[in-house]
């Protein structure tokens, strides 16, 4: 059962750290840590996550999957596309998602995914979940000069919400994609994560580490990994930032 057990704290500095270090010491399949405020929450590539207190989601959840180290990204996947039906089951607009942790309302970031592995002996002993979901942040609230243009479900919708309610709404979803998951339903979670995806089709531009180049997005592999085609073939996009122009 995802959720269980589950500890809340008024404030941590990321719930994915405290989650990771509860992970550590035994935390089974389906814990979860939520916060009210995170004081250092973080997004991908050391980005920081802004998370005013008692306005969003701020949750982490522990899973044990038995896969390879390489299908690691699917769980970002997973958790994306959970994030965006209860955003569309809730408010009644059309989520979208954009490759490979992001959640949009109206062509702005809603909601982000950071999942963070650990692996014992070369194999996936855990990994972390943490979600950061927007939901009742007003203007004044947000980034100043966010990467993405930055929102909330009360500035999209013109309500507030309850924060517990949409919890247990997550729980919900994500429990029916981790079922459908462990069923073998990989690949029609993976196209519907693909139906929801800006970007793809379009051309991108790619940063990583070492490099940045640019090519046509074509679609998620069965690792969850981004495809991208250049004239040098076809780059299997495991980390780093992807950016498009609008249409």
């Amino acid at each position: 059962m995802l959720g269980q057990p589950h500890r809340h704290y008024p404030t941590v500095s990321s719930t994915n750290e405290i989650a990771y270090e509860w992970a550590q010491v035994g935390a089974p399949h389906g814990a979860l840590v939520t916060a009210g405020q995170q004081t250092a929450g973080r997004g991908r590539r050391g980005r920081s996550w802004v998370s005013p207190t008692d306005k969003g989601l701020y949750l982490s959840l522990i899973l044990r999957p038995s896969v390879a180290v390489a299908q690691t990204p699917q769980f970002t996947i997973l958790a994306a596309l959970a994030t965006a039906r209860v955003v569309e089951q809730q408010s009644g607009l059309s989520a979208r998602t954009k490759w490979p942790n992001d959640i949009l309302l109206h062509g702005r970031k809603i909601g982000g995914i950071l999942s963070e592995a650990h692996l014992d002996n070369g194999q996936l002993d855990f990994v972390v979940v943490g979600v950061g979901l927007n939901v009742n942040q007003e203007s004044t609230d947000l980034p100043p000069r966010p990467i993405f243009p930055a929102s909330s479900l009360l500035l999209e919708t013109g309500r507030v919400w309850a924060l517990e309610a949409m919890l247990q709404a997550w729980l919900q979803e994500m429990g029916n994609v981790w079922i459908a998951y462990i069923r073998g339903e990989w690949d029609a979670l993976r196209g519907e994560f693909e139906n929801r995806c800006e970007g793809l089709g379009r051309t991108v531009t790619v940063v990583t580490e070492t490099v940045t180049y640019q090519g046509v997005a074509t679609g998620i592999d069965g690792d969850g990994v981004l495809l991208v085609q250049t004239a040098r073939g076809v780059h299997r996009v495991v980390a780093g930032d992807v950016s498009f122009s609008t249409p």
